[in-house]
């Protein structure tokens, strides 16, 4: 069942194909169209127009990067992750670190970011984006519309994971009764990413999501709430209405970045 907020944004959206794109079809989900998606032809579409022949580019020679089955939806937490980052990454340290901050991060940024970066090939946790400041790494989830984190199936693959990868990098960061089975896998994902903190006490996890969808609030509390004293300053909540307003009032960004925070605002805030 969708939520409110759920609900809203599709709305929105879909007068956004309509007005902003000037798409009249609606793209198919499980044999059903909806306005909100786009044609699986006119994907490319979901990336916003002043970056889209860069990111093109970017993501052709970035093959290792592929597209989420969704990518054609508007509600696209990936595409919203490209829209994003992207334009700011890309155009030098100052916008880099102006979004950085945005997000919690306030620290010089390198040139070394990516998307969809996996830490520990043999772990496989995905963060959306991870960027380099000059002390540490930065992970950050990106959510838009999802009514919840990812969870995972209590099989033997997952418990074997959780005895010999999670539980010896969770142990001192997070209440033990997280490492219980049940609860383990009941969040699984943000556990994952908070597991990815083990490595270098000063890398840091941002977790990136509308302040409206309040589906999402609960579950993230209840897990911060579980996490040791020592760790939960180098974990942030950042909230995508207000980064994007930030983005958009910040004079020392140039003016065609400024303008872009308000085009991003136009598709994704309601």
């Amino acid at each position: 069942m969708k939520t409110d907020y759920q609900q809203s944004l599709q709305t929105h959206l879909a007068n956004y194909a309509r007005n902003s794109l000037n798409v009249l079809e609606g793209g198919t989900y499980r044999g059903k169209a909806y306005p909100h998606i786009l044609p699986k032809s006119l994907q490319v579409l979901n990336l916003l127009e002043t970056s889209r022949a860069a990111l093109q580019a970017y993501l052709k020679t970035h093959p290792s990067i592929k597209l989420h089955m969704y990518f054609h939806h508007l509600n696209s937490s990936q595409a919203f992750a490209f829209n994003l980052f992207f334009p700011f990454f890309s155009a030098g340290a100052g916008p880099a670190r102006a979004l950085s901050s945005t997000l919690g991060v306030d620290d010089e940024i390198t040139s070394d970011w990516e998307f969809e970066h996996i830490a520990d090939a043999n772990e496989g946790t995905n963060a959306d984006v991870m960027w380099r400041t000059t002390s540490a790494r930065v992970f950050c989830e990106v959510k838009l519309s999802e009514r919840g984190f990812g969870k995972a199936i209590n099989d033997p693959e997952h418990r074997s994971k959780l005895e010999k990868i999670y539980k010896p990098r969770l142990t001192n960061m997070i209440a033990s009764n997280f490492l219980e089975e049940s609860t383990f896998f009941k969040n699984y994902q943000l556990l994952r990413n908070i597991s990815l903190l083990a490595a270098n006490e000063a890398d840091c996890l941002v977790i990136l999501h509308p302040r409206a969808n309040r589906s999402l609030r609960e579950p993230l509390q209840k897990v911060l709430a579980g996490v040791s004293p020592a760790i939960r300053p180098r974990i942030q909540v950042a909230y995508v209405e207000e980064c994007l307003e930030s983005l958009r009032s910040n004079t020392l960004l140039p003016v065609g970045l400024r303008s872009y925070a308000s085009k991003l605002i136009e598709k994704y805030v309601v």
